[in-house]
Formats: C-alpha cells, structure tokens, sequence
C-alpha cells in the first residue's frame, strides 16, 4: 500500500510540496478516500491554474471512479465557484488547490454537500482513512461528467449588486490566479472602470505570488493605481477567496474597516442582525454594528470555524477574519473575494461621505498594531505566558476572555495573544483609542511577554 506522507493534512485542509510531499498516487488515495468518506454517488472535483493541478485532478478522478463514484468534473475554477457548485447542487466537493501558497505546492479543500466543511475531527478521519485502508477497486466504475457552474456563479454573484455605483476606476490584480475568469464579467455594464491586472491564470505566477497579505506582492497594483489615478485598488490570493483593497495613494485599507463597512451595509434593513467577528478584530466592527441596531459574537480565528458557526445560526447574515476573508450567508456561507468586492463597493455607494473621508476618519480613531509573533520553545510555555499575563490584566480591572487564546478588554484598548496553529509561535495583536496609548501598551504587553520567555 503506498504510503501517504499524513503530514499535509492540515487542521482543514490537505497541503504540501509537489511532488515531493503529495503527488498523483496521494491523489488517487485520497480520491478512495473521500468517496467513501462521504458515501455519496457523486462528487464534484475542481482545480486551479497551478502546473500540478491537471496531474492531480487527473489521478483524484481515477481514484473517485474506482469506487464506483461519478466526479462531475467543474474544470478551471476559483475556491468560490467551487463552493457555489457544491452549495447549489448540494453535492460534496473536492478541489485541487493550495490557495495563496508559492507555486511550489498543491493541495485539496473538501466540502460535503451544500458546501459545508469539514471540521478539524472529520479531517483526521479522512486522513486515517486514506492512510490506514486498502480499498477494493470496484468493476462498476465511475463516470467523469463535465459541467460548468462559471456562467451560473457570475450570475449569481451580479444580482448582489444593489447600488447604482458612481464612475470610479478600480484596479484589479488577480495575480494570474482565479478571480480573473469572472471579475470582467461580474462587472460589465457597471459604472466600475475595471482596470485589469493579471487575469490570466498561470501557474508559475510570473509577475509575483498570488498571496496580498504580503507587502512585496503589492508593489506592481500600487503603482498601476497610482499610474492610472485609480480611486481604489484590489488584490485576489491564488484561488479567489481572499481580497485585500487599497485606497487612491496605494495604502491598505484595515481589513477591519471593511469587514465594519460591509456587516453595517448588509445588516440595515435585514430581518438578520448578527455578525460573526474573530478575537483579533478591531473594535470597529463591533462599534458600527451595534450603531445600526445590530450584534456581534467572536469565535476563534481561521475560516472554517466562521463558516461551521454560521451553518448553525442562521440569523448570522456575514462573518469576517483580518486575514482578508469575507464569508457571505447569503452564497451558502462561502468566503469570496469578488463577491466581497461588490458589496464593498455597495457598502461606499451607499454612504453619503467619499471613502476617502471614511477611511481617514478610521485611521483618526483605531490603532491597531501588526500582528506580532514571539519564538516560543513548547505549549506549555504557552499556557504560562497567557495564565500570567491574564493574572497581570485582570488585576488591573481587564475584561478576560478565553475563546482563542487569551483576551483582555479595557475601556480604551484591547489586545489578544494567542499560540500559532502551525508554528512554535505566539501571536499578539493589540489595538488602542490612541497612537500614543498604542505605543505604550504594545511594549508593555511585549515586555511582559520576552520576561515570561527568559524564565
């Protein structure tokens, strides 16, 4: 039986190095794998532009028919249209993809049907079952049927589209990953002069590497929105699901600006008022929702606990994480980048100040620092350092709370410390009413931090 490197399976998702970590015969098993897993007759599969994806899908497939399973084979797609098809035909779904990440690897992200994921439990089974089982090769294979939901998810994803939006020119940069097969169409007949930037997917990801939470990867879109005089800016990761938006002179705008800016526009006027944040957002979500008569509730960070959260209440109408994910109820809780794009700019067209006005006056009032990482040497370090600092803070009159690492709450700051899922690391992120008081606590709470490390 060949071996699977169990390694890639990740907390939810299958990830590593091709060909050296996962390759064709990982594949094939894991193809068995999630056919029986799911028990289901049908299976839709998808895949990116990397060069290993036609490799894989190829072997995924094989290993799906020989359990008798039909793959309803969706072709090129991004993470997002891919959910759609799961979420609209209620069929589970596997799809080769690696995200963000260098062109060096490839992956999978699964889905049961109606696009629900797995949960961190249901990804280890699935890697026991890949790895711990010999499946018997049926003789009633399989069919590969091909289908395309690219023209029903543009569709879909053009009837968000509310306001009548003001000529403004938005450059657009999907680093020749996904979102570049559908954004031109999600936008034609708009007044949104869409300036494109690498549409065209390519796996060596020539002109830099699909991933915008990294700022060298941002240099050639701030020069083309400076170049072209463009009112915003826009950036995709490698699969579609990820954005990041910029303002006219280049800079970021604070993901949690966006994430306040969209949960107040979708919650006005909804029957649904509640939105679902990460520990490390900033208070202006929290601020502006609750201003428009709406509520808040935090769970832990990463994606998929967003999205199994939402699953279970419906009256969650949007859910968010700092990292640039947007996840929409309404599109059967899928993270999407271009459809957090259009109800971005709903959001603007539908205030009265220029977003000019809007984000300075965020940046006049909430300084968040970047998110900070210290080197740890084990877990149980860990606990030590988040039982010592919360002993610290709650002495001096701190709101603790406990849900994704450690939290604590003061009238005029915040911050939240937290172990790193995949590294020995420990993340701070902190935010004050002040650049000064900011300052401060952000070496304070460091300096706590580096004399709980030395003992």
């Amino acid at each position: 039986m060949e071996q699977i490197n169990p390694n890639i399976f990740k907390a939810y998702d299958i990830r590593g190095k091709y060909p050296e970590e996962l390759d064709g015969k990982t594949a094939y098993k894991i193809g068995q794998a999630f056919a029986n897993y799911t028990k289901t007759k049908e299976i839709i599969v998808g895949q990116d532009g990397r060069l290993s994806s036609p490799t894989l899908i190829d072997a995924l497939i094989k290993g799906i028919n020989s359990q008798g399973v039909a793959a309803i084979d969706i072709g090129l797609c991004s993470t997002p249209c891919f959910y759609f098809a799961s979420g609209v035909s209620k069929i589970p779904a596997i799809m080769v993809t690696a995200s963000h990440a260098g062109k060096e690897f490839n992956g999978f992200k699964t889905v049961f049907g109606g696009n629900i994921p797995l949960t961190r439990e249901q990804i280890v089974e699935l890697k026991n079952l890949a790895i711990g089982t010999k499946f018997k090769i049926l003789s009633d294979a399989g069919k590969v049927i091909k289908k395309d939901f690219s023209e029903e998810y543009i569709k879909r994803v053009r009837n968000f589209i509310k306001e009548d939006f003001a000529p403004i020119k938005v450059v657009m940069d999907a680093g020749n990953g996904m979102a570049g097969l559908y954004i031109e169409k999600i936008f034609q007949g708009t007044n949104i002069n869409v300036i494109p930037l690498f549409f065209q997917p390519d796996g060596n990801f020539p002109n830099h590497e699909a991933n915008p939470k990294i700022p060298a990867n941002r240099q050639k879109l701030i020069d083309k929105i400076v170049v072209k005089k463009a009112d915003l800016g826009v950036m995709f990761d490698g699969d579609g699901d990820r954005v990041y938006f910029f303002d006219r002179k280049g800079k970021v705008i604070d993901p949690n600006l966006v994430s306040a800016l969209i949960s107040q526009y979708l919650i006005t006027g909804s029957a649904r008022n509640k939105i679902l944040i990460e520990v490390r957002t900033s208070q202006v979500v929290k601020e502006w929702v609750e201003a428009a008569g709406g509520k808040v509730e935090r769970t832990v960070c990463w994606t998929i606990p967003i999205k199994l959260k939402m699953w279970q209440d419906e009256n969650f109408i949007f859910g968010s994480e700092t990292s640039g994910h947007y996840v929409f109820s309404d599109l059967y809780k899928t993270d999407d980048g271009t459809l957090a794009t259009v109800t971005f700019l709903n959001a603007i067209a539908k205030r009265k100040e220029p977003v000019d006005a809007i984000i300075d006056d965020f940046r006049k009032k909430y300084f968040i620092i970047e998110e900070t990482n210290f080197k740890i040497s084990g877990q149980e370090k860990v606990n030590a350092i988040l039982d010592k600092l919360g002993e610290q803070y709650k002495k001096e009159g701190g709101n603790i709370f406990r849900i994704d690492g450690l939290s604590m709450l003061f009238p005029d700051w915040w911050f939240n410390l937290r172990a790193s899922e995949t590294e020995p690391l420990i993340r701070l992120n902190l935010e004050a009413k002040s650049q000064k008081l900011m300052d401060e606590k952000k070496e304070e709470v460091s300096q706590s931090i580096y004399n709980e490390l030395r003992k």
